[in-house]
Order: structure tokens, then sequence, then C-alpha cells
């Protein structure tokens, strides 16, 4: 438990600098496309790593049912979400987007107790209020707005949420190595789809205006994260590895701080207090 605990703080971790480095590089690149090309890069690689580690034989002896499994994960958490969150973004803005899909733990634990068996213990009920509070009441200006956007987002949110309950399921036979590979691999179709169904191919083909910097930084630290978060998820239960996600603004935020010198005050303080207060509590499975 304790090396899925580290994992998953590690994973936020990963989460809280690829925020950082996406609001660098992303700005001025179309979120989808960009998303498509990243996510093509990193499937490269985990198709390396897998082959040079020798796991890659593991695929001639998986069942249909298990093969299955990387199709649906590859779908519905690599693939129809992004384009549903982008889309979303795009409608309500970015801040009431992120704290929208911060709601991801909550709808991991309404799915992993009753389908995984997952209990939450008083701790770490505590410790979801609080980091509840942290988000929605101190993490920013936010306003629920009933409309296209916020619905696109949630759905995206609540696919995630169902990945990471197929995941966990998966984890049991598969290596994480290969749920990871299946995710970023199996997911690029549907991503695919997405570029032509909101009519962007003529954006992904001239794809070679970005500069290499930012899809190399991008698609090393996803490739760090989704590696990491997989590995987390096989050894620690879906609701702490969900919930420890949380903390990654306050990792964006003490680097915007260091290295923009972007001042830390008021409400911003709150809610690092809470956040971390609340992820220490939720980890408190082992200790």
């Amino acid at each position: 438990m304790k090396k899925g605990i580290t994992l998953s703080l590690l994973a936020a971790g990963m989460s809280g600098i690829s925020i950082f480095a996406n609001t660098i590089f992303v700005s001025k690149a179309d979120p989808l496309v960009f998303t498509i090309i990243r996510n093509a890069v990193v499937a490269l690689i985990l198709t390396m790593v897998i082959m040079v580690n020798g796991q890659i034989k593991h695929l001639a002896s998986f069942s249909i049912k298990e093969w299955g499994k990387l199709l649906a994960i590859g779908a519905i958490g690599g693939g129809i979400p992004f384009a549903l969150f982008f889309t979303g973004l795009s409608q309500i803005g970015a801040v009431n987007g992120n704290i929208l899909q911060k709601t991801l733990f909550l709808w991991v634990a309404l799915l992993a107790i009753p389908i995984l068996k997952e209990r939450i213990g008083k701790i770490q009920l505590i410790g979801y209020l609080t980091l509840f509070i942290g988000m929605f009441v101190f993490g920013g200006t936010f306003k629920i707005v009933p409309n296209t956007g916020t619905w696109l987002v949630l759905a995206a949110t609540v696919l995630w949420a169902i990945e990471n309950v197929i995941a966990k399921i998966t984890l049991k036979t598969v290596p994480s190595a290969i749920v990871t590979w299946g995710r970023m691999v199996f997911g690029l179709p549907f991503l695919f789809a997405a570029v032509l169904i909101f009519g962007k191919v003529g954006l992904l083909t001239s794809a070679t205006s970005y500069s290499l910097a930012p899809i190399i930084t991008s698609s090393v630290l996803l490739t760090l994260y989704v590696s990491t978060w997989y590995s987390a998820l096989s050894k620690a239960p879906a609701t702490l590895v969900s919930s420890v996600l949380v903390f990654a603004p306050v990792v964006t935020a003490v680097l915007s701080l260091l290295i923009f010198g972007k001042p830390i005050a008021g409400q911003q303080i709150a809610m690092i207090t809470l956040l971390t207060a609340g992820t220490l509590l939720c980890i408190q499975y082992d200790f």
C-alpha cells in the first residue's frame, strides 16, 4: 500500500508539472490537435518501452476479454473524453472546466465502492470533504453554468472515472505497462475521428508549424504521468489514487511562484492549505 501511495503522490506531482508546462506550451495551439499529436508521440514511446522490456510478448497470450478491456480503456479513457473535454472547455473556460474535472475523485468513489467493493474510512471521508471545500470554495472563481459546455466536461470526467474502474479490474491480470500502452494506442482512432468531426484536419496536417520542444516536453511528461498513474492504480485503491490527484494544483501553484514569481496569497493560500490537508487525510490507509 505504501508504494501505491508514493506512486499516487508522484502521479499528482507529474500532473501538476504537466499543467504548468502546458499553460506555457499549448496556449497558442489548438488543444485537440495538440493532444492528438502529443498522444501519438506518447503511444510511440510506450510501444518502444514494452518492446525493449520484452513485455510485448504478453499481447499474444491475451484473451478476447482482456483485449476488450484494453480497447474500452483506450476509447473511454484515451479517446472520447478528450474530444468532449476540450469542446466543453472552449465554451465554459479553463478555470470552470478544470475545476469540474477535479470532481473525478467523487465519481470514482461512487463507482468504486459498489463495483470494486472499496471502502472509505472516517478519516478518508474527512479528507474528501476537505478536498471538496479546498477545490470548490477556495479553488478560484467558479460558477456552474448549466449549458452544453458544462455537460460535456462532466461527461468527460465521468468517462474518466469509468476508465479508472475498468483499469483497476484489468490490472489484476494485465501488467500496468501494457494497460498504459493500450490506453494511449487505442485512444488514437477516437481522437482522429474527433478531428474529422470538428473539421480540424487542416490544422492537423499543418502541424509542422508546432515547434518540437513543446511537443516533446509535453509528451515526456504525459508518458511519465500515465505510467506512474497506472502503476499506482495497480497497488492502491482507485478511491485513494484519484483523491490524491486533486493535490496537482498545489504543485502548479508552487512552480508558478518559484519560476515566475507569481505570488500566492489570500484565497489561494486557503486552497493550498486545504488541498494539502485533505491529501494527507486521504492517504491514511496505511499509516
